[in-house]
């Protein structure tokens, strides 16, 4: 299990309380310890209360045993439910405040003229990878469209493309689809080129090839996207006059 350093308390809180579920513990979280009976009515009371704080001691010092040592000292007097208590309450404001950060340089994060689309993904996987152990897990949709949001308008066929098939996959699908389209706007050196590829894809969609012999079919599966599709189109004459220039 993770160590808990401070600003990952939500991952841990979290996957603490996963554990207890799997093992059967997780109400000696869920409520303090309750004081014994001052006065022995039935001993079975007394037997019952005394495994209960044996249970919660066990219980907490394997939860101090993942908690950094610069922080452990100053919950080793408390039992399970206190112990998580104090966790989440010690660290809210520095975890609210380091989210607020990570959020403004995501909303900041442009691909740059000559940057690698690659790296971009990358950097935009990290932000979020960021957010979620702060404790804020943003949606596939919504990771995809701030991608989206975040590329230059020589992209702006891709991403039209994309909504037009209404196509649903995840950042890490997203980042091949995106290389490749970098690499046949290299290739071609410009948008107009590229819009002249993707006019002919439609226009000869459920028509036969005639240098492949096969379908082209312009709606898109699961390993066929568009830049794919790009690529394996017969050049029209736009696109041979720009590679011979």
């Amino acid at each position: 299990m993770e160590r808990l350093i401070g600003l990952n308390c939500k991952e841990w809180l979290c996957n603490w309380r996963r554990v207890l579920v799997i093992a059967g513990k997780l109400h000696l979280t869920e409520y303090p310890i309750p004081v014994p009976p001052k006065q022995v009515i039935i001993k079975s009371l007394y037997d019952k209360h005394d495994l209960l704080v044996d249970e919660s001691e066990k219980v907490r010092d394997l939860m101090l045993l993942t908690i950094d040592p610069e922080f452990r000292k100053d919950f080793e007097s408390l039992g399970p439910y206190e112990l998580m208590q104090s966790v989440e309450e010690r660290f809210r404001k520095p975890v609210e405040e380091e989210r607020a950060r990570i959020f403004k340089r995501l909303a900041e994060c442009k691909l740059k003229e000559g940057s690698s689309i690659d790296s971009h993904v990358l950097q935009i996987e990290a932000y979020i990878g960021k957010l979620y152990k702060l404790g804020y897990s943003m949606s596939q949709e919504s990771s995809v469209n701030t991608l989206l949001a975040s590329l230059t308008s020589k992209y702006d066929l891709f991403i039209q493309t994309y909504r037009k098939e209404d196509q649903k996959k995840t950042l890490m699908e997203m980042r091949p689809l995106l290389t490749l389209y970098e690499s046949l706007l290299d290739r071609h050196s410009s948008i107009s080129s590229a819009t002249s590829g993707l006019s002919l894809v439609k226009r000869r969609s459920k028509k036969r090839s005639r240098s492949s012999g096969h379908v082209l079919s312009w709606k898109s599966t699961e390993s066929d996207t568009v830049a794919e599709r790009l690529k394996d189109a017969p050049k029209s004459k736009s696109f041979e006059s720009s590679g011979n220039q």
